[in-house]
């Protein structure tokens, strides 16, 4: 009985039971509906959830990193009287894959992937990336650069996903037909304007002119910009002269930037703005019929996952990098959301769901 005892025993210890993920996490939800159609920062609490389960078609990514997006406390606003609470928040992330559902073919567990969760239910309902796991849709999920660390890579997906859409769409593909073409960025020190700037760049363009500050020209110019306009001192319909523009990407979204941009724009030239109060009125229209106007929301086919692999290559290529302005964890959600809101961010506001996120990946 002894020597069986023994003989059980090592056999159970020579096996390598691998371990899956825990019953529970860590999630940031927000709690309660609110019938005012506000944001409350006094609703978003880090609770203990039930980690999900893959459906078909998704995978279960163990999340390293998000990042905080201006869109992401909106969203709330715009949906949020339809939720179920509490609520999972958060699209963006960088992770890796720890379990898949049927009918997946291209992830296996295991593989370091990034994306951004907007599928058209992810859209709607959030993809609740701010968790420590999360169940995400495999048409958005790509392979994470190597180049990038998980921080980086948790960074980028939403901004650099609505850049390619704006001036994918501007140029009529992934790159500028024409090898003259100038692009102004509006608000070029932004999550989406400093990829923006690179992003143009990268798609060929001439000539990238960007507004920000004064105290941020070295920032800008070292991500591509050639010409910078200090807001503080002027504004850029009065400098640039009448139809000298080939693509407008607004970044910023006031009310009356259409109305501005488009006397600069040359003929059948582009404007895409990020918000729909950024758009020309009627009679600016009617002034200039032949400017293409689009307002992307990047939600659906913008996130699919070749459109993914098309923001890698450039990154890969040494085309595309991301500027983190600060990091802050999970557990300090209320902070990172407050610090978006403020508006003054220089690039991104990294999200850190698990410690060691940070670290490079080669």
């Amino acid at each position: 009985m002894a020597f069986t005892n023994a003989f059980v025993f090592a056999l159970v210890a020579s096996v390598h039971v691998e371990a899956g993920p825990p019953q529970t996490m860590r999630a940031a939800m927000v709690t309660k509906r609110s019938w005012d159609f506000k944001f409350h920062l006094d609703k978003v609490k880090v609770l203990d959830s039930k980690v999900p389960t893959p459906g078909h078609g998704e995978v279960l990514v163990e999340v390293h990193t998000s990042n905080i997006n201006p869109v992401d406390h909106k969203i709330v606003e715009m949906a949020g009287l339809f939720w179920s609470y509490p609520h999972k928040l958060g699209s963006d992330l960088a992770g890796v894959v720890v379990s898949v559902g049927t009918g997946c073919e291209r992830l296996k567990v295991g593989d370091q992937v990034w994306g951004e969760a907007t599928t058209l239910l992810e859209a709607v309902s959030t993809g609740g990336t701010y968790a420590q796991y999360a169940t995400i849709s495999e048409s958005i999920l790509g392979l994470k650069p190597k180049s990038l660390s998980m921080a980086e890579a948790g960074s980028l997906p939403m901004v650099s996903l609505t850049g390619y859409e704006a001036l994918s769409w501007a140029a009529g593909g992934g790159h500028f037909k024409s090898d003259n073409v100038t692009v102004l960025v509006l608000g070029g020190t932004g999550g989406t304007g400093h990829v923006g700037i690179q992003m143009a760049k990268a798609m060929g363009a001439k000539e990238v002119i960007t507004t920000c500050s004064g105290s941020h020209a070295e920032f800008v110019k070292s991500l591509g910009a050639d010409r910078v306009i200090d807001y503080h001192k002027d504004n850029y319909y009065d400098v640039l002269a009448a139809k000298s523009v080939d693509v407008v990407y607004d970044c910023v979204g006031q009310s009356g930037t259409g109305d501005h941009a488009y006397p600069i724009i040359k003929e059948n030239g582009h404007f895409v703005t990020l918000l729909m109060t950024a758009l020309p009125s009627i009679a600016a229209k009617v002034k200039r019929w032949d400017v293409n106007t689009y307002a992307p929301t990047c939600v659906g086919g913008c996130s699919q996952y070749q459109r993914i692999n098309a923001v890698s290559e450039m990154v890969e290529a040494g085309k595309l990098k991301v500027s983190i302005d600060v990091t802050y964890d999970l557990e300090d959600i209320v902070k990172a959301y407050n610090h978006s809101i403020a508006g003054h961010t220089t690039g991104k506001i990294s999200l850190r769901i698990k410690p060691d996120s940070d670290t490079v990946v080669v």
